[in-house]
């Protein structure tokens, strides 16, 4: 059994499920046991909550589905991905394929901008394992 609840400490809305005794809010990480709680909604299907839970909290559809901006820079883009790679062939491969797609031909000054420190160690390597090759002198592709 799920059930929409309001925390008794922020009073936002959020499901619950009964089978357990208590719970920790989400949002701001106060503990509290459900039987204290006023309930709003419940239901077995913990699908009819969520969709209580968006009514109740005004969430529409319209609101999930929003379209994709065509106005993304894809540079930025690049640059979140690369700094969430773990591994540096990962980060070879996020570079060289970014970089690419981005400006079709990079130069070691793109390259330059997304890792300050190693950028030419990077290019070196990237050169080396065959991530990217030199189509002019100064430019590279993937």
């Amino acid at each position: 059994m799920f059930a929409v609840i309001a925390c008794l400490e922020c009073r936002r809305k959020r499901i619950i499920d009964k089978g357990d005794k208590s719970s920790k809010c989400p949002y701001c990480g106060a503990r509290s046991e459900h039987k204290v709680h006023r309930i709003y909604y419940q239901s077995d299907d913990p699908a009819m909550c969520r969709a209580a839970l968006n009514q109740i909290t005004g969430f529409t559809e319209n609101e999930v589905k929003k379209p994709i901006s065509e106005d993304i820079d894809p540079y930025s883009t690049l640059e979140y991905r690369y700094d969430h790679c773990h591994t540096l062939e990962e980060k070879m491969t996020c570079l060289s394929e970014g970089l690419t797609k981005v400006y079709g031909e990079f130069t070691f000054e793109d390259l330059e901008r997304i890792e300050p420190k190693n950028a030419e160690k990077m290019l070196k390597a990237m050169l080396v394992h065959g991530y990217v090759h030199e189509t002019k002198y100064g430019r590279y592709s993937a």
